[in-house]
């Protein structure tokens, strides 16, 4: 039953968000009036100050779009974002400038935890600041919007990073996976041990040869790693565009890598 409510609420919010696919920039008639796009050199004068208001007092589309967003979760944090970011599209969100995005204290405690953590996950983030989940989210958006942080998916989970440009994306898949201290005992003794076998990586990291199967296999398929037969030995290698990176940040990862914990923020938006 439970499974039957929420595949019917899953093609609930894809079919009411496919009609809203509709470029929000483009224009468009309402009810007699005109909503064009405008550019930020058409800008004048200062921000007015927000007023809250009513839901009712909204447009029926961005009623929509607010009662869509709790059961985005069920189709996972892409969708969530992407009917958020619709949301303030429509409802046009805050004039936010370079100079004052990290003004707010809550934002630059995200964006600082993101910096020094990079490749973190969205619930880490919940948890290393201490910052309630739509606040984070909120953030998180016009960190995106203002292009101070970047994105990298894998196995079905949205990553953060630092600065959009800064990375490529075999940087911020080394950078993902020292955060795992495995993986990272793994390249180590690849750069220590050029084509070590499977049998020795098995010795040194203390773990069944299947077991070490899986994991490099895993690394294989992210190209990571290289693996080939020599006779009856499996031996293992870097490939050549993961090694810069991982001389870079590798250094700087403890031996045995301990989360940091930041203290709560509580701040509302």
């Amino acid at each position: 039953m439970v499974k039957s409510i929420r595949n019917y609420s899953a093609v609930l919010v894809i079919s009411l968000s496919l009609a809203l696919l509709a470029p929000a920039c483009a224009a468009e008639v309402t009810h007699g009036y005109t909503v064009e796009g405008i550019s930020p050199d058409e800008i004048r004068g200062e921000p007015l100050e927000m007023r809250q208001v009513e839901l009712w007092e909204l447009p029926p589309t961005v009623i929509i779009l607010v009662l869509l967003i709790p059961f985005s979760s069920i189709l996972g944090f892409p969708l969530e974002l992407f009917l958020f970011l619709r949301l303030l599209a429509f409802l046009g969100y805050r004039f936010v400038v370079q100079d004052s995005l990290f003004r707010n204290a809550a934002r630059n405690r995200i964006y600082t935890c993101i910096r020094e953590n990079p490749g973190i996950y969205f619930n880490e983030l919940v948890r290393m600041t201490g910052i309630n989940r739509g606040t984070i989210r909120y953030h998180l958006t016009l960190l995106l919007l203002m292009q101070r942080i970047t994105t990298l998916e894998s196995s079905g989970n949205t990553w953060f990073f630092a600065d959009s440009g800064i990375y490529s994306d075999m940087e911020k898949n080394v950078l993902l996976h020292l955060r795992n201290a495995m993986d990272c005992q793994i390249f180590r003794l690849l750069l220590e041990k050029p084509d070590i076998t499977r049998e020795s990586l098995a010795e040194l990291l203390g773990l069944s040869v299947s077991t070490v199967s899986w994991r490099m296999k895993r690394l294989c398929d992210e190209e990571l790693i290289n693996t080939w037969r020599a006779g009856r030995n499996v031996q293992y290698g870097i490939v050549p565009d993961a090694r810069p990176y991982l001389e870079k940040h590798l250094a700087a990862v403890p031996a045995v890598p301990q989360a940091g914990v930041l203290q709560p923020v509580t701040e509302s938006v």
